[in-house]
């Protein structure tokens, strides 16, 4: 076994972030201990049992699923206060006003001839 610490481990084409713990089929929580084994695989350990090869906690529990983490008041503060996307000077100009005629021309169109692309439904008429 050696101690050099990993950060992300790839199985079967699947990279494995190793500094979060992560949620197996049966709901067991599993955390890198920070160890490997001689061929250089993580060994993971839950609730204090015996480290396993990640390979092994793989094929034996399923699919492992980064568990969620806790939102730090920094990292909402962060979203909350973070600029948009920056636009292109073509998305800042307004449409010129020959487009905007033909959008009106277009709108005005559909009003004077009932076509609004909805189908409206057949008249009810009372039973008597």
């Amino acid at each position: 076994m050696t101690t050099h610490l990993l950060t992300t481990w790839r199985l079967d084409g699947v990279e494995i972030d190793l500094t979060r713990t992560h949620t197996d089929m049966f709901d067991g929580e599993w955390d890198y201990v920070g160890v490997n084994t001689t061929a250089g695989e993580p060994l993971m350990q839950r609730d204090g049992r015996l480290p396993i090869p990640l390979s092994v906690v793989y094929a034996t529990y399923g699919p492992l699923i980064p568990s969620p983490r806790m939102v730090t008041r920094a990292a909402a503060y962060a979203v909350l206060t973070a600029c948009a996307a920056d636009t292109t000077d073509e998305e800042k100009e307004p449409p010129a006003p020959s487009t905007f005629a033909v959008l009106l021309g277009r709108l005005r169109r559909r009003k004077d001839t009932g076509t609004t692309g909805e189908s409206t439904p057949a008249p009810v008429t009372a039973r008597p």
